[in-house]
């Protein structure tokens, strides 16, 4: 069941990407090396996904990668105004 709720979290209309990719922040490569950062998609689809479910981060389907990451996002974007922008 949370797979089927997750995938249209999952899957954000180009459209709505395009106007969200505009306000997100831009992130390089770590020069420093390291993982690899979450697919931006992933990252507002899981935002999104807790924000309408009201799960806790960690709970949210790992599709979206890691809960913790995502929420670290979250807290980040929030603190930019990313949401106030949107």
């Amino acid at each position: 069941m949370a797979g089927d709720s997750a995938s249209r979290f999952h899957q954000i209309p180009e459209a709505l990407w395009e106007r969200i990719d505009l306000v997100i922040p831009i992130y390089n490569r770590s020069c420093k090396g390291g993982r690899p950062r979450l697919p931006m998609q992933n990252v507002v689809g899981g935002i999104l996904y807790v924000l309408a479910t009201g799960c806790q981060w960690k709970a949210m389907p790992k599709q979206f990668g890691s809960g913790s990451a995502i929420h670290d996002y979250f807290q980040e974007w929030v603190r930019l105004g990313v949401f106030e922008e949107l």
